[in-house]
């Protein structure tokens, strides 16, 4: 259980030490790039360092509270062995864990179980909220089943409880810049560009968020939210082989600790993604048009195009390199586009963080409805 909690880790792939909560490689801290960091003497790599101690505190309050409410396992030991316990006095389904033999009845009753995905796709979503003042912002994180379409988890970087010092999120005045430029390939080389100019890698200034006054809570910063997130899925969903995920270096960096045995062993591939969609009708077949090199690790990123449709697929792993043609972010176009259209989230910026976490949760739900 304590790999759930494991963050101060070395997090590149092909290393031996991936995932390892401990290593004779592992020299800490080390400040050579400027912040507190944990030296892989085996890769090289220098992960940027977390408080344990903070983090495992918040993480373990935060599953506890989505079993809770869910229902997808134990709020006490995490673990997935559930069995139906009866009812309660008000006639809600009781369920009980087959190892600790905990007994609870989730805030949500589940109506069928959700399938396994064989594929994850995870995209960041930032929203206008009200708080200190207007257009505060509050960062959501969106996993998909990438086949079939429904959502099978979200976050925010919203906490109804203070997390450690060290967690917080923390605005310094810088707005980040834009990187919808209308070439896909200068795109994906400027966001680059971006994680270099951090403080640290993973260190991103997304916008403003200020609680109103003596509002309950606190925002995240939202690596933090991201290894929570994928903590979630990964006890709900051990075996998943294919991750993908939009271009964000930090991402990568949750999912490959989270699943890290798995990537260990080479037995899952994980991908970043920028697309650039006009059509979104066309039937015409992807085509390889070429590859380029970007980044700090100069990773091989393939171009692909569809009619007037673009593509660009990083496989950040050494598996299923000629899968690049079936790896998009589909499945979250098609929510984006739906939720643009609910009058709920065109009042979003009119909602409180805590209200606005709720109904981004309670429209995923509506819009899961539709594949039952």
């Amino acid at each position: 259980m304590d790999s759930l909690f494991t963050i101060n880790t070395c997090k590149t792939y092909g290393c031996r030490n991936l995932g390892l909560a401990t290593s004779p490689d592992y020299q800490w801290p080390d400040y050579r790039l400027g912040y507190p960091a944990l030296h892989c003497q085996a890769c090289g790599s220098y992960p940027p360092l977390f408080n344990k101690e903070e983090f495992q505190h918040w993480a373990t309050t935060y599953l506890s509270r989505h079993a809770q409410e869910h229902g997808h396992f134990c709020p006490a030991c995490f673990r997935t062995g559930i069995i139906r316990y009866g009812h309660n006095p008000g006639g809600n389904q009781r369920l009980q864990c087959q190892h600790c033999r905990k007994v609870w009845t989730p805030k949500r009753q589940r109506i069928t179980p959700t399938t396994p995905p064989e594929a994850i796709c995870s995209v960041p979503f930032i929203v206008d909220f009200q708080g200190a003042l207007t257009a505060q912002k509050l960062y959501f994180l969106f996993s998909f089943d990438a086949i079939r379409g429904n959502i099978i988890h979200l976050s925010s970087n919203f906490s109804p409880d203070k997390p450690g010092d060290s967690l917080h999120y923390r605005w310094k005045g810088i707005y980040p810049i834009a990187s919808d430029h209308h070439n896909i390939i200068q795109r994906v080389a400027l966001k680059e560009r971006q994680f270099l100019q951090r403080s640290q890698f993973d260190e991103i200034q997304y916008g403003p968020a200020d609680l109103k006054r003596n509002a309950r809570g606190a925002f995240l910063r939202p690596v933090i939210t991201a290894h929570a997130h994928f903590r979630v899925l990964k006890i709900r969903f051990p075996d998943v082989s294919i991750h993908v995920v939009a271009h964000e270096c930090f991402l990568r960096g949750a999912v490959i600790t989270a699943w890290s045995e798995q990537f260990r062993h080479r037995r899952a591939s994980l991908w970043f993604v920028e697309d650039n969609i006009v059509d979104e009708n066309s039937t015409d077949a992807w085509r390889l048009m070429g590859k380029t090199w970007h980044g700090w690790w100069q990773n091989q990123w393939q171009l692909w195009q569809q009619g007037q449709n673009q593509k660009m697929v990083c496989l950040l792993t050494d598996t299923h390199q000629e899968k690049g043609g079936e790896i998009d972010l589909t499945a979250s176009r098609l929510f984006f586009h739906w939720l643009s259209q609910q009058v709920e989230f065109q009042q979003a910026p009119r909602y409180s963080a805590a209200h606005l976490t709720h109904r981004m949760q309670a429209l995923a739900e509506q819009y899961n409805a539709r594949f039952v």
